[in-house]
């Protein structure tokens, strides 16, 4: 038998297959999609689905019926190929055989980018609706009746990490699928490199989960899709993982994976019991180096020192010692010590790291450098990092440390005063501020992991180091969304305190509060809005979000409407909401927001703006040759601007962009920096 398409287009195949087998409706397709997206992002509900997969028998009868079709293709010449070339082949095998609805599916896949799992939605390209129009369709169904929706539309923030997860179930899953693939290869494991087996792997998990959610009610999926999960791990998990890998080497790459979504505690956990349980002196080393890495970004200096001292103990040791990695591992225990107070043996064990360069190559020493230079501006002390980076300038070569030094070199200088002194302060306040965006990156990473509590903790302690206005905003944002209601009004309070107009604290004030105090809020942030000449698709994406969500979107849209038509703001209020419904599927509530527009009569550059956005509404819709006559009339009218020069609007792009003109995207709402 044929491995190829087994280990390395299991998951591919599997999705052709079952599409070619069933219908689909955008209703259900919708929540698989969903399902796929949540998987990837959130290791709690990764977890859950594994556990729950692996338990359903019927479930791991779709794995081996699926991984027998697999084997059963002939597909050799393509091991090492990317996907595309694997689905030309299916392609153009289902031409051959006369099957042209599977060959469209086919065909929609590959015109597809591929995020997620979700390869594609199942339609056939040239029949039915378009994948535009399917997607809005997905949309409108995830708007009405999933919880937190619009962490699902963000682009995801991580993409390269590691496949695998460590829970119980995925371990007993790689268990499955190995002697899975065993027995139908008559006892044999084919070759092949690490790479393919874990894709292999990862693959027969997605399909084991996948078809364990895919049989479930459409209720029960629903009410799957909108539990949260906590995500924690235990010895006996780690215990399992090392007896099925025998390799810590793997354990602490899903180490350093679980640092990069924002699970520092589980990171440590890992580490910990590496240092406990593995024999070598190299990855103790590792865990200890990294270790002292996050105690030092907790603030807690003396563990982070002591970590940084066993792991330079480790180092010295070791036979052979490469002067260079000894030489980092002193700059790590230099700044640890520092962070102390302890100066002295600081600048001693910097002297040291700095003399090593010496006994290096030129690239190792600019690397050297690059590194102690870092630690000088972590705390603060910039003269002596611009004087490292100024040597690393002088020395011949090029590289990376060179590019980096000399990009630092220039920021740096804008900070340098006419005696050759620096502004300190200054440079101090941009070092805060990484700082600040380092821990709003991290909870950032952790609400679309849909780890609410630890991602609203990350925003704290962003907010510990810069008491900004947006950030404080943001912050109520999310308890709004996905925390605690009281704990909204406190913030917003707080920004209502500095800044009594915040237009997005008024509207999501009013959001809260509901019914007449609820409108005044929001009327007087909609006029505020207007008399500001804001974005209105983005300061009116948090009350259509709401109403879409409540069931009764038009009256809801019309509560907040009542705007003077004078100088074009009703217009501007449902141009701005039928923007966000039409890029969120609800095409009949866009083109009434649109035609009450058109009531409201608007200025002549907004009536043109309309226009063409009903006009993208019919051509979706099927009529073309509206569809291209509403735009028409939209250029008569720009033509009779100051000038005869159209405009154009900004594209309102709503969570996955658009065509339509409403001046500017509508936001998730989802926290970021200096945004609502």
């Amino acid at each position: 038998m044929d491995t190829t398409v087994a280990l390395n287009f299991f998951w591919e195949s599997f999705w052709i297959d079952r599409w070619m087998r069933r219908d689909a409706a955008p209703r259900d397709a919708a929540l698989l999609h969903l399902f796929l997206i949540r998987r990837a992002r959130d290791p709690g509900f990764a977890a859950y689905s594994a556990a729950a997969g692996f338990s359903d028998d019927r479930a791991k009868d779709a794995v081996r019926t699926a991984l027998a079709g697999a084997l059963a293709e002939d597909c050799a010449d393509l091991f090492g190929a990317g996907r595309d070339a694997y689905l030309w082949r299916r392609y153009l095998g289902l031409l051959d055989a006369g099957d042209l609805r599977g060959a469209r599916l086919v065909e929609t896949m590959l015109c597809t980018p591929a995020e997620d799992g979700y390869l594609a939605p199942p339609i056939a390209a040239g029949e039915g609706p378009s994948r535009s129009s399917w997607e809005r369709m997905e949309k409108r169904v995830v708007m009405s009746e999933i919880r937190y929706p619009d962490l699902y539309f963000e682009a995801p923030y991580l993409r390269d990490l590691s496949g695998a997860q460590i829970s119980p179930a995925d371990l007993e899953i790689t268990s499955f699928a190995v002697e899975s693939l065993k027995n139908l290869l008559g006892g044999a494991i084919p070759p092949g490199d690490a790479g393919t087996f874990e894709r292999f792997i990862n693959d027969a998990g997605m399909i084991i989960a996948f078809s364990w959610f895919a049989e479930k009610t459409y209720d029960e999926q629903t009410a799957i899709l909108n539990a949260v999960y906590p995500f924690s791990l235990d010895e006996e998990t780690l215990d399992r993982f090392v007896a099925i890998f025998d390799d810590y080497e793997t354990l602490l790459e899903e180490a350093a994976g679980l640092v990069k979504r924002g699970f520092i505690e589980e990171a440590k956990t890992v580490y910990a019991y590496t240092i406990l349980h593995a024999g070598e002196a190299a990855l103790h080393h590792a865990c200890y180096e990294n270790l002292a890495v996050l105690f030092r970004e907790e603030g807690d200096y003396a563990r982070a020192g002591d970590c940084a001292e066993r792991a330079l103990a480790i180092r010295k040791a070791m036979p052979g010692a490469d002067p260079y990695l000894v030489a980092l591992g002193e700059k790590s225990l230099s700044e640890a010590l520092y962070l102390q107070g302890k100066s002295g043996r600081a600048a001693d064990l910097v002297a040291s790291a700095v003399a090593a360069a010496d006994r290096l190559s030129p690239e190792k020493a600019r690397s050297l450098f690059w590194a102690i230079a870092s630690s000088f501006r972590r705390t603060g002390r910039f003269e002596e990092e611009y004087a490292l980076l100024t040597r690393i300038l002088e020395g011949e070569g090029e590289g990376e440390a060179m590019d980096a030094a000399m990009a630092r070199l220039f920021s740096m200088d804008q900070y340098a005063r006419a005696d050759g002194s620096f502004d300190m302060a200054g440079l101090a306040a941009v070092e805060e501020r990484r700082r600040y965006l380092d821990f709003f990156g991290k909870g950032a990473a952790l609400l679309q992991a849909f780890q609410f509590d630890r991602a609203i903790a990350c925003f704290g302690d962003a907010l510990a180091i810069s008491r900004d206005l947006d950030l404080l905003r943001n912050i109520a944002i999310a308890h709004r969304l996905y925390g605690s209601a009281d704990a909204a009004r406190e913030y917003f309070g707080m920004v209502r305190a500095e800044r009594p107009a915040d237009v997005f604290s008024l509207i999501h004030l009013g959001l809260l509060a509901g019914g007449e105090e609820g409108a005044r809020l929001i009327g007087r942030g909609i006029a505020a809005a207007l008399e500001g000449r804001m974005d209105l698709a983005l300061v009116l994406y948090p009350i259509v979000r709401d109403a879409v969500a409540d069931g009764a979107v038009l009256d809801a849209i019309d509560r907040s409407g009542d705007l003077p038509a004078q100088g074009g703001g009703r217009a501007l209020y449902y141009l701005g909401a039928g923007t966000i419904l039409a890029d969120l599927g609800f095409s009949g509530e866009a083109e009434t927001c649109y035609r009450r527009a058109l009531k409201a009569t608007p200025p002549s550059p907004v009536r043109a703006r309309v226009l063409r956005n009903m006009g993208v509404l019919a051509a979706d819709a099927g009529s073309p040759e509206r569809g291209a006559s509403l735009p028409r009339r939209g250029r008569q009218v720009r033509r009779l601007l100051p000038g005869g020069v159209a405009r154009r609007g900004r594209g309102a792009g709503g969570p996955q962009g658009s065509r339509r003109c409403g001046g500017g995207g509508a936001g998730s709402g989802a926290p970021r920096p200096g945004r609502a």
